[in-house]
């Protein structure tokens, strides 16, 4: 009887183990994600897309985040390499200014994934790219300026001179002159993503050119942008993310390229295992790059505009405008 009753308790024991062990088999340990900025999280543009695409990985993958602020350059190997040793599985840099980095601390940690925005870097193993086609988008802003124009003279002001904000300048112009090949299309970089004086001053330069409608690439800055075409009834154009509500009076649309969707994609990618080390770009057709209009003045945008804008969108997916042989 005493064997019986040892062998129906060894089974009953077994039986517990295994199901224990399968639920520590389904309990798979939340992704670790660790977000490295260049600017504040509120900048209204940029950085704060990044931080919108992060807090979208908490909360749709479960992911345990961590993120810096305004990372100085002098720093960047060194938060990269403590985010790293804090026992994130992906970090990303936010910026092409972490490619260096990148490339360096990725060697370090290969059991890490490393992504870095707006770059070409790889090393094929476990550093990776995502960056967005800014020729596209600027493309989508100046051919809207030049639309919108009636003095046949459009302006963009960008912030640092770095790869995105050149690339959406050089589309910008592209774009203006693919609507009005004569048209003036004026721009600057004011060397500052936060000097929103330094920004609106330029703006102002811009306007006593004859400009009319001007675009903003600058972050945080560009709100001076916004400011100095409001005080004059003139339209202003943003870049990544529209502060619509806060300019409802001239900030009429916006050159969006979603990097909080691209990043979100690429964390999912990870936590699926379906994502390999690479450089990736993202334009129109992957419905990261596109044209918005603000709720309160679309209705000043004529239809014709709106139906030229939706033209040009499709025949850049379709490859019948080609923007990088347009581009100067």
């Amino acid at each position: 009887m005493m064997k019986k009753g040892l062998i129906l308790a060894l089974a009953i024991f077994a039986a517990i183990a295994l199901v224990g062990c399968g639920k520590a088999a389904e309990e798979k340990e939340a992704l670790k994600v660790g977000l490295l900025l260049t600017g504040p999280t509120t900048d209204g543009g940029w950085n704060e897309s990044a931080y919108n695409g992060l807090k979208q990985i908490e909360k749709e993958l479960g992911a345990e985040i961590s993120f810096a602020e305004s990372v100085q350059a002098t720093d960047y190997e060194k938060t990269m390499r403590d985010y790293a040793k804090s026992g994130n599985d992906v970090i990303i840099g936010h910026g092409f200014q972490f490619a260096t980095a990148g490339k360096a601390i990725a060697e370090e940690f290969p059991d890490i994934i490393f992504i870095v925005t707006s770059a070409t870097v790889t090393n094929d193993k476990n550093l990776g790219s995502i960056n967005n086609a800014y020729t596209e988008t600027g493309f989508l802003q100046g051919a809207f300026a030049a639309l919108m124009s009636k003095t046949n003279v459009v302006a963009g002001i960008g912030g640092m001179e770095i790869p995105p904000i050149v690339n959406d300048l050089k589309g910008f112009v592209a774009g203006a002159k693919y609507i009005n090949p004569s048209i003036k299309a004026l721009t600057a970089v004011t060397g500052s993503f936060d000097d929103a004086g330094k920004a609106q001053e330029q703006a102002k330069a811009f306007i006593a050119q004859g400009a009319d409608v001007l675009m903003a690439d600058a972050n945080q800055a560009g709100r001076g942008v916004y400011v100095a075409a409001e005080e004059k009834g003139l339209w202003a154009i943003s870049s990544i993310s529209a502060e619509y509500e806060e300019y409802n009076k001239g900030l009429i649309a916006c050159g969006t390229a979603d990097m909080a969707k691209a990043i979100f994609q690429t964390v999912k990618e990870v936590q699926d295992g379906t994502y390999k080390a690479a450089y990736k770009e993202n334009g129109i057709k992957e419905g990261i790059c596109d044209l918005t209009y603000s709720p309160t003045l679309k209705s000043k945008i004529p239809a014709e505009v709106l139906e030229k804008i939706d033209q040009i969108k499709k025949d850049i997916v379709d490859k019948k405008i080609d923007v990088s042989k347009l581009i100067s």
